[in-house]
C-alpha cells in the first residue's frame, strides 16, 4: 500500500436488504505472519476509543493506516488496519461477529468484559433486554425498506439495459485501460481489496471522500444515475489492474454488496474511477467526466424517462425511511451504552489499551 499523510478510511460493513453485510473476514490472512486483535465486549466499553488511539499512534510512527467506520454510528470505529506490518484490531462483536481461526498464533481475543460490574448489569436485565430488542427491531425495519429500494433500482436497471450500446462501451473501456495502465507493476498478479466507500447510516448516505483525495491524484468520474454502465467499467478496470500487478480497492454499493462496484482506487497509480449520482457528488470538478448517456440509445432512454424518474423518487423515499429507522435504532443503542458505561471500570480498560499499544 502507498503511504499517505492524509487519513484513509472506509466502511467494512453495510446496512442493506439482507440486514447487514460484513467484509471483516477478508481484511487479513491468519495463515501468514501477523498480529490481529479481536475485541470482545458490549456497547460503550471503549472499543472504538481504543482503536482510535491505536490508529493515531501508528500514523505518528509513519505507517499507512486504514480506519473502518461503523455504518450504524459513523463516529465510531469498527476496525483499524496497518498493512505494512500485517496488524489489525477489530470489533468482533455482533453484527460483525469474528472468531479467531488461529487463536494465540496470529489472532488474539481481547476480552473487555473483565472490566464489567456484572452484578450491576444483571440488576438491569429488563431495561437492557428491552433496549436490545428495540434496537434490533428498528434495524430489521430499515432492512425491509432497503429491500424495497434495491428492488426498484433493479427494475430501473432492467428498463435501461436494452438501450446500452455494449460495443461502444467495450471500446471505451479498452481505451481507458490503455491510458491508466501504461505498463505492468509486477510479473505477479496484484490483490483485490473489497471495501465500501459509502454507507447508509443514521445520518443519511455517507461517503468517505477524503480517502479518494488521499489515495488518488487523477480521478475519472462516471456520471451514471441508474448504474447503467459504471459497474461494468469498474469491474473490468479492477480485474485488469490486478492482472497487471496492481493492488486495487474495489468499493461496492451498500445496496448490492457482492455484485455492484461503484468506485475503484489504484493507489500505486494514484488513480481513482468513481461513480457520480444522487448519492455521490463529484469529488473533483477538474477531473475527467464521462456521462453514461454516451453509451445508450438516447431516444430509447427518453421513452422510459417518466418511469425512471418515478422509480428514482420512490427509491429516495425508501432510503430516507430506512435512515429514519436506523436513527431510532441508534437512539436505543445510545441508551443501552449508558448501562454498560456505568458498569465498566475504565481504569482496567486503560491498562488493557496501554498493553496493546506498547506491544505492537
Amino acid at each position: 500500500m502507498t503511504k499517505t499523510v492524509l487519513p484513509v478510511s472506509f466502511y467494512f460493513g453495510a446496512n442493506n436488504k439482507e440486514g447487514y453485510c460484513s467484509l471483516f473476514g477478508g481484511t487479513y490472512n491468519p495463515y501468514t505472519e501477523g498480529n490481529h486483535l479481536i475485541l470482545k465486549g458490549g456497547p460503550g466499553t471503549g472499543k472504538s476509543t481504543l482503536m482510535k488511539c491505536v490508529a493515531d499512534k501508528m500514523e505518528k510512527r509513519g505507517y499507512y493506516v486504514e480506519r473502518g467506520y461503523c455504518s450504524a454510528d459513523p463516529q465510531s470505529l469498527d476496525l483499524v488496519l496497518v498493512p505494512e506490518i500485517n496488524f489489525s484490531i477489530v470489533d468482533g462483536t455482533a453484527p460483525h461477529t469474528m472468531d479467531p481461526t488461529l487463536p494465540g498464533v496470529t489472532e488474539h481475543v481481547v476480552d473487555l468484559s473483565v472490566a464489567w460490574d456484572k452484578t450491576y448489569l444483571k440488576g438491569h436485565l429488563s431495561e437492557i433486554g428491552e433496549l436490545t430488542l428495540a434496537n434490533k427491531g428498528q434495524h430489521k425495519r430499515a432492512a425491509e425498506f432497503l429491500m424495497l429500494a434495491s428492488t426498484i433500482e433493479t427494475q430501473n436497471l432492467l428498463l435501461c439495459s436494452k438501450y446500452i450500446d455494449r460495443e461502444k462501451l467495450q471500446r471505451y473501456v479498452s481505451r481507458l485501460k490503455g491510458r491508466i495502465f501504461a505498463e505492468s507493476a509486477d510479473h505477479k498478479p496484484g490483490r483485490i481489496h473489497k471495501r465500501f466507500l459509502s454507507a447508509i447510516t443514521p445520518d443519511g448516505v455517507d461517503m468517505q471522500y477524503d480517502s479518494v483525495v488521499a489515495l488518488a491524484e487523477s480521478i475519472v468520474t462516471i456520471e451514471d444515475e441508474y448504474g447503467i454502465v459504471a459497474p461494468f467499467i469498474m469491474d473490468k478496470l479492477a480485474d485488469y489492474g490486478v492482472e497487471m500487478g496492481y493492488d486495487v480497492y474495489k468499493c461496492y454499493c451498500p445496496l448490492f454488496p457482492t455484485v455492484k462496484v461503484e468506485h475503484v482506487i489504484i493507489p500505486q497509480l494514484k488513480t481513482a474511477i468513481v461513480t457520480e449520482n444522487s448519492y455521490h457528488y463529484s469529488i473533483d470538478d477538474q477531473s475527467k467526466h464521462v456521462h453514461a448517456s454516451r453509451f445508450t440509445d438516447r431516444e430509447g432512454m427518453q421513452g422510459i424517462r417518466e418511469k425512471l424518474l418515478f422509480g428514482k423518487k420512490a427509491k429516495k423515499e425508501l432510503v430516507n425511511e430506512a435512515v429514519r429507522k436506523m436513527s431510532l435504532a441508534k437512539d436505543f443503542h445510545d441508551r443501552l451504552e449508558e448501562y454498560y458505561i456505568k458498569a465498566t471500570d475504565f481504569d482496567v480498560i486503560n491498562e488493557i489499551s496501554d498493553k496493546i499499544i506498547s506491544g505492537i
